[in-house]
């Protein structure tokens, strides 16, 4: 049943452009099919398959000074043997953003409910999700720059044992100078506040120096390196410091392969209300191998290291390997599919948290 309505979408969805133009709705509908070999991500989980249907549109407003970008989605899915774990999840987004003037800035609210397996709570975990930022800059003269980030977090566990309800609120300030014409240099502070309802608050500082634009001839992005500290209160409470940083580079090897690197390292809360240093790094290569058919290929490889702190961390730490392949057919200009798999295998000093896992997709969308 929810295959043929999805075949059937590209017939019925279209396409407004109001305002000579500068007005735009659009739609979009995708299905997909999933095999996941370990749904609850411990050892010894059983594999299930979902088919997933999601409706989507978004308004885009491209006049006066402030821009505008709206989407609403809701996406259902199904499993053929775990039927405890179906979900409907809607999606709100909004965006606004000011590029003109010498303040510019976007500010973004979001609210979904998610579901997912949790690798460091050993479950499938259904959740809302709401955030909200400000991001703004402010240029001082030719050279010098400021900008900042306001940040905030809400996430709601809909199992509330032995889950916590999570909410943050960061704030972040950096000042960039102008190095040449294709690089900035950067200097920040950022502070942190936590709370989980299992009763732990967390208040994180750090420093960070980095650069963005093009780091080297034909390798750009940013990058950004510091020292952070961590104070927890509550029961079990600590204090901690480590290494934070965050890269995200991109080279373009040939006109057709471009290699992506993303890395990061960062203190996080986790649902069980622990503590957490997380360090993750991924490779990707994105292959256009004929401009005719206009495919791509992605290959990439991702690791995860993971260390639980304090006397609720019981010492506990995982390492997470993981392998990637995704292939995109546009079929038509508005019709699309892809077939991804991914293999990760999660190694952890707990006995219950070791275990591997495959996923298969196939998905088809098409977008008016």
């Amino acid at each position: 049943m929810v295959v043929a309505a999805t075949i059937m979408v590209p017939r019925v969805l279209g396409l407004l452009d109001l305002n000579d133009g500068r007005d735009k709705v659009t739609v979009s509908a995708a299905y997909g099919i999933t095999y996941d070999s370990n749904l609850f991500a411990h050892a010894g989980s059983e594999g299930d398959t979902d088919q997933t249907l999601t409706l989507g549109t978004s308004y885009n407003r491209r006049a006066g000074l402030i821009s505008v970008d709206a989407t609403a989605s809701v996406i259902a899915g199904r499993f053929a043997k775990n039927s405890a774990q179906d979900f409907t999840n809607p999606s709100l987004s909004l965006e606004l953003d000011k590029t003109k003037g010498r303040l510019t800035g976007a500010f973004t609210l979001s609210g979904q409910r998610e579901s997912r397996s949790d690798a460091s709570a050993n479950l499938f975990v259904n959740s809302w999700h709401y955030a909200s930022d400000l991001r703004l800059r402010y240029p001082i003269n030719d050279r010098y720059y400021f900008t900042s980030l306001s940040d905030f977090s809400l996430r709601d566990y809909q199992q509330n044992n032995p889950l916590y309800d999570l909410s943050s609120y960061s704030e972040a300030v950096d000042v960039y100078y102008v190095y040449t014409s294709k690089l900035d240099l950067q200097g920040g502070y950022r502070i942190r506040y936590g709370e989980a309802r299992g009763g732990t608050n967390t208040q994180d500082s750090a420093v960070t120096v980095g650069a963005t634009g093009g780091i080297l001839p034909k390798l750009n992005g940013s990058l950004r390196l510091g020292y952070q500290w961590r104070s927890e209160t509550g029961t079990g409470g600590g204090r901690y410091g480590s290494l934070t940083s965050n890269f995200s580079l991109a080279w373009p090897l040939t006109r057709r392969t471009t290699f992506n690197f993303q890395a990061s390292k960062d203190f996080m809360t986790a649902a069980t209300d622990v503590s957490v240093d997380s360090t993750g790094a991924e490779l990707s290569a994105s292959i256009k191998p004929n401009t005719r058919l206009k495919f791509v290929c992605t290959v990439g490889a991702g690791y995860n290291d993971s260390r639980y702190l304090g006397s609720k961390g019981a010492g506990r730490k995982d390492h997470a390997l993981s392998l990637n392949a995704n292939l995109s057919v546009p079929i038509k200009t508005n019709f699309a599919a892809s077939l991804s798999y991914e293999y990760s295998d999660n190694d952890s000093n707990v006995a219950y948290s070791v275990y591997g896992r495959h996923t298969a997709s196939l998905s088809l969308s098409a977008h008016y």
